[in-house]
């Protein structure tokens, strides 16, 4: 008879593991892994001396309207706890934190791959080639998690499209703030619950 051993079962989103070291089942291991690999990328953009600039520009209607967007994050935040408790989830303060940390990433990642990267590769290849650039930052986008979340080659691709439509909407809109609402927004929906370890499931 074989020992024991713990597998854990293929997600929604994520590939499945070949030995369960390899499955995301932890919030912390997307912490590490998605999270920290993000922040290192905005880290680097900031640092880039015109992205900061770019970066105020982008989101100078926050200062001026501020109440439309405590509104929007209001109603967003309404529409999560909503979803929450139509699917009868667990709320309490894990569930919260998660919810933060899908905003902090929403913010990280618009920063780096609907702002920052695009302008840094224009400024390298010319106006002219705008759309490469935004090509090749959401493809980097969509390859970040198919890497670090080991997400499913169609979730990737989704990842991929939803990307070029934040940035045509950014695009439009010039305002960064309402791209990092609706992302937040989708996000969540994408992934309503942060991994649990107690997902594992023994096998013989």
């Amino acid at each position: 008879m074989n020992n024991p051993k713990k597998l854990a079962p293929e997600g929604r989103l994520q590939r499945k593991a070949l030995a369960s070291e390899f499955y995301i089942s932890k919030f912390r291991q997307v912490l590490m892994r998605h999270g920290l690999t993000m922040s290192t990328i905005l880290f680097m953009c900031i640092l880039t001396p015109y992205i900061p600039t770019a970066l105020i520009h982008s989101i100078a209607d926050l200062f001026v309207n501020s109440n439309k967007y405590f509104l929007l994050s209001l109603s967003a935040a309404i529409m999560m706890f909503l979803f929450l408790w139509v699917t009868r989830k667990e709320l309490n303060f894990r569930q919260l934190i998660w919810i933060i940390y899908l905003l902090l990433i929403s913010i990280i990642e618009e920063i780096s791959f609907r702002l920052s990267i695009p302008i840094i590769g224009v400024n390298f290849m010319g106006d002219n080639f705008f759309w490469l650039a935004v090509f090749i930052s959401n493809f980097c986008f969509a390859a970040i998690h198919y890497f670090t979340l080991r997400w499913k080659l169609s979730a990737c691709v989704l990842a991929f499209l939803g990307g070029m439509g934040f940035s045509r909407l950014f695009q439009i809109t010039e305002d960064l703030t309402l791209v990092i609402i609706l992302h937040w927004l989708l996000t969540f929906f994408n992934t309503p619950t942060a991994p649990k370890n107690n997902h594992l499931i023994q096998k013989n």
